[in-house]
């Protein structure tokens, strides 16, 4: 089985992840002015206010972060374009395919690193050159895995 050709593309940015972030501000806030409406602002509003302000916080900086994922044909590799962070080296896993947006489980592999969930937003609309290239390495790894567990099994 041949390797699927090598990729880079660009993390972030992703225009259904701002979509689905605007989606869930205003639909929070909305809940949140409709119960200060029905039952009048209380501790337990407050509470859920704050949670909301916090997720919402969480999730404006979560647009924020920009980086180009590459598969060299061997090996999946994470370039933060900050600077402030070393390359790793991981596994991905689809999450969600909208077939033009991509949802990533992102892993990396490290012994200093601890195991932590970090989603990967790709869009079709950064580099559509490449989006079939990507769509082909992301999802001929899986059939690599299968592979390795079949052969591995019998």
């Amino acid at each position: 089985m041949h390797n699927a050709p090598s990729v880079s593309y660009p993390v972030g940015r992703c225009a259904f992840q701002r979509q689905l972030y605007l989606f869930f501000a205003l639909f929070t806030c909305s809940v949140l002015g409709l119960w200060a409406l029905d039952q009048g602002v209380t501790w337990v509003w407050g509470v859920a206010a704050l949670l909301a302000l916090f997720g919402g916080i969480f999730g404006a900086l979560a647009l924020r972060f920009v980086a180009t994922l590459t598969w060299d044909g061997e090996r999946w590799c994470l370039h933060h374009q900050s600077g402030n962070r070393p390359d790793m080296f991981g596994y991905v896993e689809v999450i969600l395919d909208t077939q033009k947006t991509l949802l990533l489980r992102w892993q990396p592999i490290s012994d200093t690193l601890p195991p932590i969930f970090m989603g990967l937003w790709l869009g079709e609309e950064l580099v559509s050159s490449h989006w079939h290239a990507l769509r082909c390495a992301v999802y001929q790894r899986k059939e690599l895995k299968e592979e390795t567990w079949r052969i591995h099994w019998h």
